[in-house]
């Protein structure tokens, strides 16, 4: 009876090892059914997330002047409108956004003449592309008479910026008044010439305290020099200029106490300086 009851209970213990293993195989093949299903719907999100149109810039984003898909920052000789159109001369890739080279997009920017350097960052949600642009630094402007438009300008690196990029929005630009003509053209000048004129007019400027309104250069061998409250004669533009224009420091003075009426201030001289007084009436 005992050898009866240890069979039957062999036998049971078997059954309930076989139904726990079965148990554990159900398990595991559901385990495995259910990381697959994770697996599969992990590669449809992420199939989902690249063909987003979050990643895609609109086919119009050169005339979408919103900001919305396109900022341009940094610009100020540069109009949007002028880096815009230069982009236009190539077609726009649908591509998405982690596709487009921003190197591409930069170096057509950088085409433009006043345009030094351009940088390009690119986002998502939603697709965005921001522009940044370090412009050449202006120094002088070129204008032909006092009140007659700016015709030309150039940056402290020599750079020629044309009429299309006029007016210089800088308060810190030079004006010079010049022909171009009778053997001075100013489209001849060079890096020294141009950076010279620039801190002969901001010496003026620090020496003063006055704004530089122009250097009237067409007359070359007698130029001058108009402030705020008055005239400079400065003479020949070499290199005892700057020496020369030191006296405005304590001329000016002089000349605001006595409520002068000024016609110039004759600096064009090494040893004398003088004030010419307008007896006009």
């Amino acid at each position: 009876m005992s050898f009866e009851y240890s069979v039957e209970r062999r036998l049971r213990q078997q059954k309930l090892r076989r139904k726990a293993r079965r148990g554990e195989i159900a398990l595991r093949r559901l385990y495995k059914f259910i990381r697959f299903l994770f697996i599969m719907l992990l590669f449809y999100l992420v199939y989902r997330i690249f063909i987003c149109h979050y990643w895609y810039l609109p086919n119009n984003i050169y005339n979408d002047k919103s900001g919305k898909h396109l900022e341009i920052l940094g610009n100020s000789i540069v109009s949007n409108d002028k880096i815009l159109n230069e982009l236009k001369k190539f077609p726009f890739e649908k591509k998405p956004i982690y596709r487009i080279n921003p190197d591409k997009i930069a170096n057509q920017i950088e085409q433009l003449t006043p345009v030094k350097r351009a940088y390009i960052r690119r986002y998502w949600l939603p697709a965005r592309l921001v522009i940044m642009v370090e412009e050449v630094t202006p120094a002088i402007v070129i204008a032909p008479t006092e009140n007659a438009p700016v015709i030309l300008a150039f940056s402290r690196t020599g750079e020629t910026i044309g009429k299309e990029y006029l007016p210089i929005k800088d308060n810190d630009v030079i004006k010079i008044l010049s022909y171009g003509t009778k053997g001075d053209d100013y489209k001849d000048w060079d890096i020294e010439k141009i950076n010279s004129l620039y801190k002969l007019g901001k010496l003026i400027e620090e020496y003063s305290g006055e704004k530089v309104a122009y250097i009237d250069l067409r007359t070359p061998h007698d130029a001058y020099a108009q402030l705020q409250t008055v005239r400079l004669r400065l003479g020949e533009i070499d290199v005892s200029v700057f020496e020369r224009i030191k006296a405005i420091y304590d001329i000016l003075p002089v000349i605001k106490q006595k409520q002068l009426k000024v016609k110039y201030v004759d600096l064009s001289w090494k040893e004398t300086k003088y004030i010419k007084e307008d007896v006009g009436g």
